[in-house]
């Protein structure tokens, strides 16, 4: 990216973000003002608002007509519906948040480990809401075909680590009964609107220590692993094989280093932000698979180039 282009995109990225916060884009979607109003509204200084207003126009993030803001309806759904497919706001916060624990690179570098005040304005609401984003749910129901094709009769699944919903939801929706088992502080975020959804329910636990008790016939772990140890996803994968019914699967939704789209990248999210986590490769997915007893092992590339599928049969 040429230094013009990457200034641009962290403009946008900031002050965008930083917009959405502040609630420009709600308040002009209730109702469309010009600079003044907004200002009034909410209690800015006129000369600022202007300022802000004009470059989201400029940005194509809000339209200018005679001097009234007005929200688009592509960036409606991208920022205000909350109910749409489309909206990405949560996920727009979480990435604005991550900038403090990337800042710390040096600090990881130098210890091994994340830079603990580098979680000062973590918002677990905008993590669990931000990883139910657009891209998860364009996915997802891909996740569900194959998992469905490998087990068609299957009629339990446990969605570790599955506080978002995202693929919970979609399990549901064919008839399986799904549990979600996550820290209550994830669950504490969206567990209740899951519990409401017919054929969800939900369960606080740490899935690097204990499972709930009882079994299934799909134990998937999406975006689980890649924030836990060699030692802990070991664990996880025994205690998944201690559970499962025969012909039951385990599914890692995951990137794999070296084949997935910016996975080394991601890598360096995981260093920056915890303790034990990591990128790991594909290799290392079927040798932990194979050690906690596993067969039938397989890989399935989805459409989405950042993620695969690693399947373990019981």
């Amino acid at each position: 990216m040429r230094i013009r282009e990457l200034q641009k995109s962290l403009e946008e990225f900031i002050f965008v973000g930083q917009a959405h916060k502040l609630g420009v884009f709600d308040a002009l979607n209730e109702a469309p003002e010009n600079a003044a109003g907004i200002a009034r509204r909410m209690r800015w200084d006129a000369r600022a608002a202007t300022a802000l207003l004009d470059a989201l126009a400029e940005m194509k993030y809000l339209k200018k007509t005679k001097g009234v803001y007005v929200v688009p309806p592509d960036v409606r759904k991208r920022l205000v519906d909350r109910e749409g497919k489309l909206y990405e706001g949560d996920f727009w916060q979480l990435m604005y948040y991550l900038v403090n624990p990337w800042r710390t690179l040096e600090h990881v570098l130098k210890t091994g480990m994340p830079d603990k005040g580098s979680y000062k304005d973590f918002s677990m609401e905008d993590f669990i809401r931000g990883m139910d984003s657009p891209w998860k749910k364009a996915v997802t129901p891909e996740i569900v075909d194959i998992c469905m094709k490998l087990v068609p009769r299957a009629k339990t699944a446990w969605d570790i680590g599955g506080a978002p919903g995202t693929v919970a939801r979609e399990f549901a929706r064919r008839g399986v009964q799904t549990l979600v088992y996550d820290l209550p502080e994830s669950n504490g975020v969206m567990g209740q609107q899951l519990a409401r959804i017919e054929g969800i329910r939900v369960m606080d636990g740490d899935a690097t220590k204990t499972f709930p008790d009882g079994s299934c016939d799909i134990a998937f772990l999406g975006n689980l692993c890649h924030g836990q140890s060699p030692e802990d996803n070991r664990r996880i994968l025994t205690m998944c094989r201690e559970h499962l019914n025969p012909g039951g699967i385990v599914v890692i939704f995951d990137n794999l280093k070296g084949e997935d789209e910016r996975a080394a990248t991601l890598a360096l999210h995981m260093i920056t932000q915890s303790p034990g986590g990591n990128i790991y490769t594909r290799s290392e997915y079927l040798g932990w698979l194979r050690a906690t007893g596993f067969g039938k092992l397989k890989v399935r590339k989805l459409a989405d180039p950042a993620w695969s599928l690693v399947v373990g049969s019981r």
